[in-house]
């Protein structure tokens, strides 16, 4: 999908939503997974609700699957450099149903922040950059309290930000 749509694949800025815990490589394969056994009609992990909700998800992410599979068996047997328009297009669909795939099965496994969450989470973050920024100028703080991180600092930065 890098070489074939690069430019096209389906957004994924949710997966910074996502614990540290579950970004990692086998990522992809425990989902591809839970995928196949939702399609096979297991439930996960006795949630049995988002297992039915998500359970026709699961069937057309395999269903897209076979046909991208399908479709680079009949392309290995021409050219290898050449990518066909139904190539392309089965691989935005499979990329869209993966994408939206990813972000069900690991919203149902773990909690995961609102988009609304996250947002008011990166606010903080600046109002605090802000607040030390300004605390540095008008002599409130010292480089060196903030390079040691000092206790009693970070007590006092969100006091600051709400002074």
């Amino acid at each position: 999908m890098e070489e074939c749509i690069p430019h096209e694949r389906a957004n994924r800025d949710f997966c910074v939503k996502f614990p540290e815990e579950i970004r990692h490589d086998n990522l992809a394969g425990q989902l591809w997974f839970g995928a196949e056994c939702l399609a096979a009609g297991s439930i996960i992990m006795n949630r049995e609700i988002e297992s039915m909700a998500m359970r026709p998800l699961a069937k057309g992410l395999t269903r897209s699957l076979e046909e991208v599979r399908g479709l680079l068996r009949d392309q290995a047997l021409r050219d290898l450099n050449v990518y066909t328009a139904r190539m392309k297009e089965a691989l935005k669909q499979f990329d869209a149903l993966f994408a939206e795939f990813e972000l069900s099965y690991v919203s149902a496994m773990v909690p995961v922040q609102s988009p609304k969450e996250y947002d008011a989470q990166q606010e903080v973050i600046v109002l605090f950059c802000e607040t030390v920024e300004r605390a540095l100028k008008l002599g409130y703080l010292t480089q060196d309290m903030i390079d040691d991180y000092e206790p009693a600092l970070m007590f006092t930065i969100p006091r600051l930000a709400i002074v």
